[in-house]
């Protein structure tokens, strides 16, 4: 009787710690800021495709530690508009790096194959986009922190 109470305890414990990690995870450091960006809503005109997040280079203090998640959507926009538009959403997340006027880091590329390449050592592979021929209205929008 002792013995199966101590079991049932145990296990009471581990699910607990199972329930907290698995929240802790999705919900801080690099998976906290891809849900994030996930979950803010894009304009009509702006079709969210997929994102992806990982872990690279910043160029900076050389670490690998820069969290970065990249966005990829499809719209008709030029790269000017689309970065007019993400300006004027007006976003805020909560602890990532932002310029002087409190709006986070991003950066708009065009999209020519379904790899995401930066300018530093970092490339993302998105399988979705594997099947497309033309890429003219898709773009990667990357955030850093």
């Amino acid at each position: 009787m002792k013995n199966k109470k101590l079991i049932i305890i145990i296990f009471i414990v581990v699910a607990a710690m199972i329930f907290i990690g698995s929240w802790i995870y999705s919900n801080t450091g690099l998976k906290g800021f891809e849900k994030e960006i996930s979950n803010f809503a894009l304009p009509e005109n702006i079709e969210k495709i997929a994102i992806k997040s990982a872990i690279g280079d910043s160029g900076g203090n050389g670490n690998y530690s820069t969290y970065r998640v990249v966005l990829i959507v499809k719209t008709e926009m030029t790269i000017k508009e689309l970065k007019q538009e993400f300006e004027n959403m007006n976003l805020k997340f909560s602890n990532y790096y932002k310029n002087r006027d409190n709006t986070p880091i991003f950066y708009i590329t065009h999209c020519e194959s379904n790899v995401f390449k930066s300018s530093r050592e970092f490339s993302l592979t998105f399988n979705e986009l594997a099947k497309i021929e033309d890429y003219s209205n898709y773009y990667f929008i990357e955030f850093i922190e």
